[in-house]
């Protein structure tokens, strides 16, 4: 990507959470230096260091963590499940979440939550609980291959940027009252129904499985 020039490596921005985070924490070395100077603190002063400083850090710190879990390089991060998923995403030309990745249609920071974590509050709160019992069963190996979703796809998501788009209004089956309520109840799917998987099955099978589908792609 850097080779290609900077027109086309994405802008960083500016991790607010972090900012916060150093601006608590300026009180706190402050009231640790006037303490050092003067042998103690005043006993407001106390309270508010040693409690209510610790505490607000310690939930933008839970906050901030949160925010950067969305991100596709924390997924990949667990190298045995979910780095050849976002690997395919990248490479992979056929499925559904390498067609939106690799066309833009979703976020390159956040394409795996993007897609997952439904529609509204409530819909990242879901995310964020799956995303977190995801990381608790990497950490102590209770996941199966093939990876598969629980229940149905939340297709919240794909309407919170489809449900407006003309291309999609003006696709016969979309008009059709029985579809919608169909997937509206959960009873039918997006994928793979009418469109491509979201991920190619080798890729589901954890990373020696897509290993040995990349060596059996090459001519």
């Amino acid at each position: 990507m850097d080779a290609l020039g900077p027109l086309f490596v994405p802008p960083d921005s500016p991790d607010r959470f972090f900012i916060l985070i150093l601006l608590l924490a300026a009180p706190t070395t402050a009231a640790c230096l006037y303490a050092l100077v003067r042998g103690r603190l005043p006993a407001a002063l106390s309270y508010s260091t040693l409690f209510l400083v610790p505490v607000f850090a310690y939930v933008l710190g839970n906050v901030h963590l949160l925010e950067e879990s969305k991100t596709v390089e924390f997924c990949e991060s667990c190298h045995l499940t979910m780095q050849p998923v976002a690997e395919a995403m990248r490479s992979d030309g056929s499925t559904l979440a390498a067609v939106h990745y690799q066309r833009g249609a979703v976020s390159y920071r956040d394409a795996c939550y993007q897609c997952h974590s439904g529609y509204g509050i409530w819909g990242d709160t879901r995310a964020k609980l799956s995303g977190a019992s995801h990381m608790f069963r990497t950490f102590t190996g209770r996941y199966e291959h093939p990876l598969r979703l629980v229940g149905s796809f939340d297709i919240g998501s794909c309407l919170d940027c489809h449900a407006g788009a003309r291309t999609f209004r003006e696709v016969e089956a979309h008009q059709e009252p029985t579809v919608q309520q169909a997937l509206l109840a959960g009873e039918l799917s997006c994928t793979p129904a009418c469109h491509a998987a979201p991920h190619p099955e080798a890729a589901l099978n954890g990373l020696a499985a897509w290993e040995r589908a990349k060596l059996e792609a090459k001519p």
